[in-house]
């Protein structure tokens, strides 16, 4: 009975470094719904204006701009609405901005995390075949989803960046166009 509940355990710590890893839970006492709807797209006058401005920041970086990508946020921002539309894209250049610099720290401690994860879960795989159980072949098994949680987890990670551009994409499509 003892090994076996050894074995429960080490599974448990490995699937809950795994999901720890890989998501954030919040819970309220509140039961709300929400829909994530795609956003919208742009007026033809806002398209045309963000489709001239990247031709601009390209052809800025090919002259060896220094301040292109200032330019190409203010011209960006200026393909929406007077007034509103512009204060809500500069608004969320910002947050972009802000976010994909945080970005490679914030994938470094999550790294560190998936392999403190990985290092308690292969502790707990190698104590179920510490006292010559029959059953310590599982050992490999048990390593093996080990490594399984931390490819996951890493993958989590690495999609830092991909998560601010998408905040920037539902951010933006709620800002009035022109």
């Amino acid at each position: 009975m003892i090994r076996m509940s050894k074995r429960v355990a080490a599974g448990l710590v490995l699937l809950a470094g795994a999901v720890q890893a890989a998501t954030t839970t919040t819970t309220s006492t509140t039961a709300t719904t929400t829909t994530t709807l795609l956003p919208h797209p742009f007026s033809p006058a806002t398209r045309g204006c963000i489709r001239q401005a990247r031709v601009d920041l390209r052809v800025c970086r090919k002259t060896a701009g220094t301040t292109c990508d200032s330019a190409y946020e203010k011209d960006y921002a200026n393909c929406f609405a007077t007034g509103a539309g512009v204060k809500c894209a500069t608004k969320c250049e910002t947050k972009q901005s802000t976010c994909l610099t945080a970005a490679p720290d914030t994938q470094k401690s999550c790294n560190t995390t998936c392999a403190k994860a990985r290092r308690t879960s292969r502790r707990l795989c190698r104590s179920l075949s510490a006292d010559g159980d029959l059953w310590s072949g599982q050992e490999l098994g048990c390593i093996t989803d080990a490594d399984a949680a931390l490819h996951l987890c890493l993958f989590t990670c690495a999609e830092a960046k991909l998560d601010c551009v998408n905040a920037f994409t539902l951010c933006i499509a709620n800002c009035p166009n022109l």
